[in-house]
């Protein structure tokens, strides 16, 4: 009797090890089709970042620019330069 169990587990075993490979490839598909979404929104995340990045740093060269365009304005009026004292 237990050698007729162990002929049907030995005879069983390959097709059990099939199944579970098979479920473990689809689990490993399944995992890389996450990752790969997960991927893709990260990096459309980072894109967003780096494009919001940009535009502050213009806007901020903008703003120096204009506060040492400003500063120059206000020596030159205190320098006497009274055309220099119009706001712009």
């Amino acid at each position: 009797m237990a050698r007729r169990y162990l002929l049907l587990m030995a005879l069983s075993l390959p097709s059990i090890v099939h199944a579970e490979d098979a479920a473990h490839r689809a689990d490993r598909l399944r995992t890389q089709a996450l990752n790969e979404h997960a991927h893709a929104i990260v990096a459309r995340r980072n894109d967003g970042n780096m494009q919001s990045r940009a535009e502050y740093r213009a806007e901020m060269e903008r703003y120096e620019q204009q506060r040492t365009e400003w500063r120059e304005r206000v020596d030159a009026c205190r320098a006497g330069d009274y055309d220099a004292c119009d706001r712009h």
